[in-house]
């Protein structure tokens, strides 16, 4: 038996089919830092280390008693008085909150980190260093990151939009870091997270926006949203598809902020010489130029004003993402240098000048435009509406009849209707990824599959018509009812069908239209389109018929064309050849492909 099939027998058999929102988080503390040194003190109530793994054993902290670990190559050595114990890995638990200092390898850091309160942790040991995860509900956790990411905000209506979009990104996201056995790391990689340091007799400002809200959620068509936020959109939010194409969504649209204008962060300028652009060119983009570099310029921007690419000259021309070019430029030299891609470009004597407005990526929220919102006094409902159009607040209450069971790499939300079906699905996903080798790693640690009890309702989720079986964004999967796939006898088929779209989805270059993809997905998995399909010409362009069929015979006469096409390019390439054509397509594969439509 396996060891994601042995979780799933244990899970049936002592009923842990919980709600969604009932679930524990794993949150990984002090992520990127080295951590030399732990010392516990008990609150209230007697703290317990015991050995998480091996032969059980614990030590006990009484109340008010300190105990200091250190960190061996493999073992985790705690002292208290003239008690001491070894453990493999140390779990940390008490009825009561109990202090947990810290001290770091590196000397200048130690004071950066005061101590936490905690109810519950595991700690491991490995060369002299530590891991700690600290295990926490869901609105500890939405605390802990509306403390960590608005720290600045003081409107009440500001923070409490924030704590309802950091608990919808956590239900969606959980799980980032599976393969490294926690949920979240506490860096802004996932949600910057900061746990208080002592509890005051009044309640926080963010304590009061996350009680406020509690349980509340953003939902689009009944399932969570991509929530994004930003600290500065500089007067207008990028559309989430002009950023990470595989993110675009109706409620990520592209909107006016006349709000954010207001702020101090509004308006920058930052001047740079070209010989040092030119060093971080070759050092962090690898890009070698012969000779010097003469001039950047602006080349594409997207609808918002930002910046999309950019062009260098110098002894020949070359274009670079305006996105890959900020971050390196970031890393180089502050991560403030260019705040935004929302800027101009001009050049004087050998220095470039760029004039911009606002700070990050620009998509959804904008926290200093709600700051702004709430300052004037608009509710967060408002605030929320604003950013995200079409968006709806819903509370978790009304999912407490979904189910969510999980296997090694798959987290499967389904309603009760649907479990007799679910050990099937969960198999044939498994099976699915150890047949994509070495490419499953462009897949999420752990993938979330959806499905309904009734094909209105997946309808409704997915905005697909009847006649979709599944549908994907690049992270989730989306199904029709198991039992109406099995049925009709295309369960398995479905499943391997949507799982190869994610990896493709993930992999694809911007460039490389859908259809390649969807043509690849059938050639990958044998799938064959109803004989004669082809012939059912609709008129409208292949990327037309196969992003957007009108009908299911047009879908399927455009799967049938896409097919056909991919079929062709394997016989003059290769089959080996098509994955890199679909991630790193040439110049003659682009010709190629405008030759197709």
């Amino acid at each position: 038996m396996s060891k994601w099939t042995l979780l799933l027998a244990t899970l049936l058999v002592t009923g842990a089919l919980a709600p969604l929102q009932a679930q524990e988080f794993r949150v990984e503390l002090f992520s990127g830092k080295r951590v030399s040194a732990l010392t516990l003190t008990a609150g209230a109530e007697p703290v317990q280390i015991c050995d998480a793994r091996g032969k059980p054993h614990c030590l006990v902290l009484k109340p008010r008693e300190t105990a200091r670990c250190l960190a061996s190559p493999t073992r985790l050595r705690c002292t208290c008085d003239e008690k001491a114990e070894e453990f493999r890995t140390g779990s940390f638990t008490s009825s009561a909150p109990f202090r947990l200092a810290i001290a770091l390898a590196g000397p200048r850091e130690s004071d950066s980190h005061p101590s936490v309160t905690l109810r519950a942790a595991e700690v491991s040991g490995d060369r002299s260093r530590f891991r700690v995860i600290a295990r926490v509900d869901l609105e500890t956790y939405v605390g802990g990151v509306v403390a960590g990411e608005a720290a600045t905000l003081k409107s009440p209506a500001a923070l409490a939009a924030m704590a309802i979009l950091a608990r919808t990104w956590a239900l969606r996201s959980r799980g980032r870091h599976q393969a490294q056995g926690f949920d979240f790391c506490s860096l802004t990689h996932c949600q910057f997270f900061r746990l208080p340091s002592e509890t005051g007799s009044e309640p926080s400002p963010v304590a009061e926006a996350v009680a406020g809200t509690t349980g509340l959620v953003l939902k689009y068509r009944g399932e969570l949203i991509d929530a994004y936020y930003c600290a500065h959109c500089g007067g207008v939010t990028e559309a989430a598809g002009d950023v990470w194409p595989d993110r675009a969504a109706p409620y990520l649209r592209s909107v006016s902020d006349p709000y954010c204008t207001r702020s101090e962060q509004a308006f920058w300028q930052q001047s740079l010489p070209l010989k040092t652009v030119r060093g971080i060119l070759s050092t962090r983009l690898g890009v070698r130029l012969d000779g010097s570099l003469r001039a950047l310029e602006v080349e594409q921007k997207s609808a918002s004003g930002r910046v999309r690419s950019l062009r260098l000259v110098g002894s020949s021309t070359r274009q670079i993402d305006a996105n890959e070019f900020r971050y390196a430029v970031n890393r180089q030299l502050g991560w403030n240098t260019l705040k935004s891609n929302l800027y101009t470009l001009e050049q004087r004597d050998r220095r470039l000048i760029f004039t911009g407005r606002g700070l990050g990526h620009g998509v959804g929220l904008c926290q200093a435009g709600a700051e702004q919102m709430g300052q004037m006094g608009l509710a967060y409902e408002k605030i929320l509406a604003h950013y995200f159009p079409g968006a709806a607040i819903e509370e978790l209450g009304a999912s407490r009849a979904e189910r969510i069971l999980s296997s090694e790499h798959f987290e499967l939300v389904f309603p009760p209707s649907q479990e007799p079906w679910v050990q099937e699905t969960l198999e044939t996903l498994e099976k699915s990824r150890r047949g994509l080798e070495s490419r499953a790693r462009a897949l999420p640690a752990k993938v979330r599959v959806r499905t309904w009890e009734t094909t209105a309702e997946f309808m409704r989720a997915s905005g697909q018509p009847g006649w979709v079986a599944a549908s994907n964004d690049g992270r989730t999967i989306q199904l029709q009812p198991l039992s109406t796939l099995k049925r009709k006898g295309i369960l398995n088929a479905t499943l391997r069908h949507e799982l190869t779209h994610l990896v493709e989805h993930r992999l694809r270059a911007p460039q490389v239209p859908h259809w390649f993809e969807e043509g690849l997905v059938l050639l990958l998995t044998g799938e064959q389109p109803a004989a004669g399909a082809a012939s059912s010409y609709s008129g409208r362009s292949l990327e037309e018929s196969v992003s957007h069929p009108r009908s299911e015979a047009e879908m399927t006469a455009a799967y049938a064309r896409a097919l056909a096409r991919v079929r062709d390019l394997a016989r003059q390439r290769g089959a080996s050849a098509l994955w890199e054509v679909l991630q790193h397509p040439t110049a003659d594969a682009l010709r190629w492909f405008a030759g197709q439509q």
